[in-house]
């Protein structure tokens, strides 16, 4: 007897990518038309799907992605007072080596804060500030509050749209 083969696109699959789909061309175009950058709201939903889309871990991206881009401006300040002293490359790598420490060393206390989201961002960040025009990193933030909750809530949204779709065909069946 030949085994079924799965069909090439599920149902749950093309229901949760029309609606994905829409999610994010709704929010470019939110974002595009308001003149705001896009990366720090879709860097969340992009951290999402990396934890798998496990809803316990929303915090920990949403928190560890601001902590991740609060922390640009506080290390150009840090570099900016060694410059004189130390130069500001080696200010520089003296203020990652402090935060990737902190991370490993706080991370099993104030997961919250102290993860590898908030280190992706912080790097992320740093590449977005020296491409024109100037950096922002209070604007990022509240575009990464504001549009990455609204982005990651709106994943875990049809998660729950797809689940609760095929949950009851599944019983109609």
């Amino acid at each position: 007897m030949e085994q079924q083969k799965p069909p090439l696109f599920s149902k749950g699959k093309i229901i949760f990518c029309t609606l994905l789909v829409a999610l994010v061309l709704i929010a470019e175009t939110v974002l595009h038309l308001n003149h705001l950058a896009t990366w720090p709201a879709f860097a969340c939903m992009i951290l999402y799907f990396l934890a798998h889309m496990d809803h316990k871990q929303i915090p920990h991206i949403l928190i560890g992605a601001f902590f991740g881009i609060l922390n640009y401006p506080l290390l150009v300040m840090f570099v900016k007072v060694l410059a004189p002293v130390i130069g500001s490359f080696p200010g520089q790598l003296i203020y990652i080596g402090l935060f990737v420490g902190a991370i490993v060393l706080l991370k099993d206390h104030l997961p919250l804060v102290f993860n590898t989201n908030a280190f992706m961002l912080l790097v992320i960040t740093a590449v977005a500030a020296k491409v024109p025009p100037a950096p922002e990193p209070y604007l990022w933030i509240a575009i990464q509050l504001v549009g990455g909750t609204a982005l990651v809530m709106g994943v875990y949204g049809i998660q729950k749209i797809v689940a609760s779709i095929m949950g009851t065909q599944q019983s109609a069946h």
